[in-house]
């Protein structure tokens, strides 16, 4: 259940969480400008949005550049990750981006007036890894607690991580691999994911 509370949010979110890098200063602002402007875009045109090609255009456009994917896929293996070739590496980044893409898409249709609360940052200054906490306030239910994680690589700050109700993006995916891993080993996990895909294009 939780997970597939996550899948619901997570798109949301992330795309409401990346601004483009000309629009970057802090981590708080990449979250909170662009949240405003997605989200406005979600009220003001949803029809827009039910055309596959518009919605996943709008989630690779605007937020795989401010993903760090690699990262991401490199920590969801864990140590998987350095017993994987570097094909089988390339190959399972591109192909958990493309499941997040469709995921992160599916959900924003998802979206029914949920407004975005920020909670203080505490960071030291200089920090190159920050934490910006939120609340999803909703209008038929309990608060949600989601936690973006971003690191500054090269001056421009990404997402890596995603947590929602103490819920870690990171670590729910590599507990359900490793367990696919551990069975069918790596490239069996990559079918798997291909596959997956595949079908979610169809």
């Amino acid at each position: 259940m939780i997970k597939r509370f996550m899948a619901a949010v997570l798109g949301l979110l992330l795309v409401g969480a990346l601004a483009p890098a000309s629009a970057q200063t802090g981590p708080v602002d990449v979250v909170r400008g662009t949240a405003e402007r997605v989200l406005e875009q979600l009220r003001t045109d949803p029809a827009r949005y039910q055309d596959d090609k518009v919605l996943f255009g709008l989630v690779r456009e605007v937020v795989f550049p401010h993903l760090d994917r690699e990262r991401t896929a490199q920590w969801v293996l864990g140590a998987n990750w350095r017993k994987a070739t570097p094909a089988q590496r390339a190959q399972f980044v591109e192909e958990f981006s493309e499941l997040l893409l469709r995921t992160y898409g599916t959900a924003l249709r998802q979206y029914d007036s949920e407004v975005l609360n920020f909670l203080p940052v505490h960071a030291p200054e200089g920090a190159n890894r920050v934490t910006v906490r939120t609340e999803i306030i909703r209008p038929n239910g309990p608060k949600v607690s989601v936690d973006y994680l971003l690191t500054n690589r090269s001056g421009e700050w990404k997402v890596y991580d995603v947590i929602i109700e103490n819920v870690s993006l990171v670590v729910t995916y590599r507990s359900e691999y490793a367990a696919i891993i551990q069975r069918d080993g790596i490239d069996g996990l990559l079918k798997q994911l291909a596959d997956r895909n595949r079908s979610l294009k169809s």
